[in-house]
């Protein structure tokens, strides 16, 4: 279906061009504004009845990881870190509120993840021993990195032969000393630094959405316990200012 076609029985204005003029309390944020040119893209073509079975927030999660202009944001605002789209993150949260609906992740599936990483490090340290200067950087890495997170960033951030004696020494300490209650979560776009800790999250908000029961309390927790002084934002089209309708379908 061509531009500008209207396809969707919600959509009885025309569709705009899907600019943002980002708030001005905003604007200073290159990542924020980066994400709002995604969001509001992606408005204008699921107005436009693009994108037949796929969610809104699909639509903008494929963007984000294929956007060379929103890597270059996280680059000015955070040199050297990268995107961590939509993927699955642990977060240590203590007397989460009954009303969240929120089950915590069991040992089980904890021990599991770690029993994981223990056997990359085992395979790789049969081949390469630690330098000294690795062990080193494993040591400032693992003050930054919480260790439920290990799994999800060790592969990508470090070669775990350099790490794996202080990673295989930490996972050990957090299997004896595992408490309190873990729960998964997964950002839209979560800004991780070259050492692969936390620095940021963004989620993409579209009309009649919101935040989900405890969701940007438990983002936010996950930021502090990386040691980032930063909240979790909401990327929506009031504060984004997208042009055209008020409100467009979340569903192709």
């Amino acid at each position: 279906m061509g531009r500008g076609s209207t396809a969707c029985a919600t959509c009885n204005a025309d569709c705009g061009n899907g600019t943002a003029t980002v708030r001005s309390r905003l604007a200073s944020d290159p990542i924020y504004v980066a994400m709002c040119r995604i969001l509001c893209e992606t408005r204008k073509e699921m107005c436009e009845g693009r994108h037949r079975g796929r969610t809104a927030s699909q639509v903008a999660e494929q963007k984000a990881r294929n956007s060379p202009d929103l890597q270059r944001a996280i680059n000015r605002r955070y040199p050297g870190a990268t995107s961590a789209v939509n993927q699955h993150r642990y977060v240590r949260f203590d007397n989460a509120d009954p009303s969240w609906g929120r089950t915590p992740v069991s040992r089980d599936v904890i021990n599991r993840h770690l029993d994981n990483v223990l056997a990359q490090i085992r395979r790789q340290a049969a081949r390469t021993a630690a330098t000294k200067v690795g062990r080193a950087a494993a040591r400032s890495w693992m003050k930054l990195v919480p260790i439920l997170n290990v799994v999800s960033t060790a592969y990508d951030v470090y070669d775990l032969a350099s790490t794996g004696v202080d990673v295989y020494n930490q996972i050990q300490q957090a299997r004896a000393q595992f408490s309190g209650n873990v729960y998964s979560i997964r950002p839209d776009v979560a800004v991780m630094g070259q050492n692969g800790q936390l620095q940021d999250i963004y989620d993409f908000k579209f009309d009649g959405d919101g935040w989900a029961p405890g969701q940007q309390q438990m983002y936010n927790q996950d930021l502090q316990n990386s040691g980032s002084s930063q909240t979790a934002k909401s990327v929506n089209s009031e504060d984004c200012g997208c042009d055209g309708p008020r409100t467009v379908p979340r569903t192709g």
